[in-house]
Formats: structure tokens, sequence, C-alpha cells
């Protein structure tokens, strides 16, 4: 008898990121891994310039110089999360040519050059009356790309970096990102208070489109572990994360949590900008306050959810969130005081640190590794969804709450003080949402207080034992 011919593998071998660790890896992956986990914090560097030049005070400013209505300011902090819808879209082509790289690349592209013609809208012939209208379809058509290059994105990073290294590495990248974006975020308020508009917003917006495309481009020097083409059905994409029963939790919190967030969402820097009359640069420094401090909370928040679990630590997020933030912003206009406004500058930072650090690892736990872009996608859908609902439903409900103003506490408790508590109220409940959500390796979210204490070296560690063994729920 004659020896069998060797094996041949099935597919390609499994990627970095279903190792636990970087020590895993063989020295050649285990280079290359580390090359594109530093060219993550470089590129996302430069994609949060873009981000923050193309969203938040600079979109609100611009919208406001053309004339938007309340309704249509709400609507273009709402259409970023319709085109979600772009996810599933973006999973069935990664899983169909399996080139997540190039397609990443192409979304980005686009998502970055539509705001091209943004920044010429007060240059062509359209009257005045339409251009809010025209700006919110153009953030609508960039969003779209955005969206499905985040999806993919996701995914593919989640093939990249080991599971136990994710909570330090994008907590590291996240906190550079807020400071970078501070950064940008304090020049451009800066510049928008001493030129005149639209010139001021069409020069950031051109600036900030450079700024992208230079993020995409770094996007070809990192690594994209080999995958198979896959033959996925449009109705595979729609049910199959709907049947792990675990996920479902996680839409559902998802879900939720976004509708909340975006009932009174759309509606901060407008209170900032017309309520409390704050400046661009003051809106600015209120940012760099909350990036500062963000560099700091997230890379420990990172370090907390490696040992105790993301779960724990996105259920104390919201609650944080939920409390804090509002609570600052209506005692801002009911003392008139900015203080308010700094101190929850830096509640935001701990409270949001949390939040999304953790989010978005538990969404890369909880999805398995085996069509985990299908699993990605439909997180996006259900973010998307939730908060067009909730961003749709925070105009009419602001002018509806305006009509129940009263004399309160020297002062008037106007709709926005209403809005604000609705959000407390909502956002604070949503860790029950999260407890039928299972985590390997994760004890009781009590844990999360009970268990971890600030190292003397500057890291965390637990007060007794190991981590606990696995857990479901």
């Amino acid at each position: 008898m004659g020896l069998a011919p060797p094996s041949v593998p099935d597919g390609p071998p499994p990627p970095p990121g279903a190792s636990s660790r970087l020590s895993d890896l063989d020295l050649g992956t285990r280079q290359r891994v580390r090359r594109t986990m530093r060219l993550a914090t470089l590129e996302g560097s430069f994609t949060q310039v873009f981000l923050n030049w193309t969203t938040g005070a600079v979109l609100v400013g611009y919208m406001l110089h053309l004339g938007a209505a309340p309704t249509e300011l709400a609507l273009v902090s709402a259409v970023p999360h319709l085109s979600q819808l772009a996810s599933p879209v973006a999973a069935y082509l990664a899983a169909a040519l399996g080139r997540r790289r190039l397609l990443t690349v192409v979304m980005a592209l686009v998502s970055r050059l539509a705001w091209l013609f943004a920044a010429a809208l007060p240059l062509l012939p359209v009257p005045d009356e339409w251009r809010p209208a025209t700006l919110i379809l153009l953030v609508l058509v960039a969003s779209l790309f955005l969206a499905a290059n985040n999806t993919l994105w996701t995914a593919w990073m989640g093939d990249v970096v080991p599971e136990r290294e994710r909570g330090r590495t994008f907590g590291l990248r996240t906190g550079v990102m807020g400071v970078v974006g501070t950064t940008a975020a304090l020049a451009a308020g800066a510049f928008l208070d001493r030129v005149a508009a639209p010139l001021s917003f069409q020069l950031v917006l051109l600036v900030a489109v450079g700024t992208g495309l230079v993020g995409v481009a770094i996007y070809l020097a990192q690594i994209d572990p080999p995958t198979v083409a896959e033959r996925v059905r449009w109705r595979q994409l729609l049910t199959v994360p709907w049947r792990d029963v675990g996920f479902r939790r996680l839409l559902r919190f998802t879900a939720y949590w976004n509708f909340v967030v975006m009932l009174s969402g759309p509606f901060v820097v407008p209170y900032l900008l017309q309520e409390l009359g704050m400046t661009f640069t003051q809106v600015a420094i209120a940012s760099a306050i909350t990036a500062v401090t963000a560099l700091v909370t997230t890379t420990l928040w990172g370090r907390v959810a490696d040992r105790v679990g993301h779960k724990p630590v996105l259920m104390l997020g919201t609650v944080l969130v939920g409390v804090l933030l509002p609570s600052g912003w209506i005692l801002a206009g009911l003392t008139g005081t900015l203080a308010w406004i700094w101190a929850t500058a830096v509640a935001e930072a701990v409270a949001w640190g949390a939040v999304r650090l953790s989010a978005f690892n538990l969404a890369l736990a909880s999805a398995p590794r085996a069509n985990r872009v299908v699993f990605i996608a439909m997180i996006g859908l259900a973010t998307g969804l939730a908060g067009f609902a909730g961003g749709a439903l925070a105009g009419p409900l602001l002018v509806l709450l305006k009509g129940f103003e009263v004399p309160a506490f020297g002062t008037t408790w106007t709709g926005y003080h209403w809005l604000f508590t609705i959000a407390l109220l909502l956002r604070s409940q949503a860790w029950w949402w999260l407890r039928g959500v299972p985590e390997e390796g994760v004890g009781r979210p009590g844990d999360l207080l009970r268990g971890v204490r600030f190292g003397p070296r500057g890291g965390w560690s637990r007060r007794r034992g190991s981590r606990p063994g696995a857990r479901r729920g």
C-alpha cells in the first residue's frame, strides 16, 4: 500500500483575529499585525478630522446658515442612521467577493468625495429654500457609503486583531482619534468664528475631504487576511443573525439605545449655540475637554474590559451617559453658567468612552467568525433604523414640548429641558436590555465595581483572584 496523499485544507488558514493574543502568532504574522494595528491608529486620526469637520457643530452651523428649521436640523442628524441600510449590501458584497480591503477603499472614497458637492452647494443653482433639504440629501448619500465602509472595516479588523488585544488596541485608537479630532475641532471653531460664511464652511469641508482621502490611502498598507467568497442569499443576511439568541438580545439593546439617544442627540449643539449663546470656539473647547479626558479614560476602560468583560462596562456606561449628560445640560440652562458644560464634557469622556469601546468589542465578540460581516451588518442596520426613528421623532417632539414651557427656578423650563429630562429617564434604563446578552469569560455586573481597582502603576488590576470563568448571561 502506498502512502495516502497529504490532505489539502478546504480554505485559507484561520486569520490572526481568531487567536487570543499576539503572542500566539508566528513572528512574521505578529509583525504584520502589529504594523496594521499602528496604521489603524494613524488612519483613524486622519479619518477623525474628516468626521469632525463634516458633522457636529460644523454641519449644524452650515445648516443654520442655510436657514434650516428645527425639523431639518433633526433630520440632518438622523439621516446618517438611516444610511445603515447600506450595511447589508456591504455584507453581501464582502461575502460574495471576499475582497474586503478593496471594497472598503471604494466605499470610503465615495463617502469622502460626496462632500465636495456639499462644499459647492452655495454656488449651485439651487433655490434658497431648497438648500437645507439638498444638504440633507447629500449627507444621506455620503453616509450610505460611510456606513458600508464602517461595516466592512469592522469585520476586516475583527479578523486582524486578536481577541484579547482588542480592548487596548481600539481603546488607544479611540483616545488618539479623540485628541486629533479635538485639535481639528478647535481649529475649525476658531476659523468659523473669524471668517464669514459660507466661505468658512466651504473651506473647512474641502480640507476635510483631503484628510479623509489620506486615511483611505492608509487602508492599502494594512494586511487583509484571505477569505473565501461565499454564496449568500439576501434572506440569510436578514435572518441568520436573528436566529442566534444571544445576538438577537444584543440587537434589541442596540435598537433601544440608539432610539433613545437620538431623541435628544440632534438638539445638543443647537441648544449650546442658540439657548446658551456659546460660540463655535466654545463648543470646540467643550469637545477638546472631552477628547483630552478620553485619551486617558478610553484606554483605561479598554484595560478594564479586557479583564472583566465588555458587557459590565457597557452596562455601567449607559447609566452614566443617561444620568450625567442630560443633567449637566439642564443645569447649565437653569443656572446660566457654562461651568456645567465643562463638567459635562469631562463626564462625556468617561461615560461615552465606556459605551463606544465596549459596544464595539461586544459586537465583535458576539458575532461568530463565520459570516461575521453579516452579523456586523445587522448591528449597523438595527442602529440605523432605530437611530433614524428617534431622530425623526425628535424634531416634532421638541416643537410639541415647547408648548409646555413654564417658569421654574427663577428662569424658564423650556422645551429643551423637557426633552433632556425624557432622555435622562430613557437612557438610564438601557442597561436592562443587556441583562440577557451572553459574554464568555465575564462575571456579574457588580464585579466591575467590586473586582477592579486602579493599580499603583497606572493600570487596572483585580482585587481578588483571576478573571471569572465563562458565564452565560
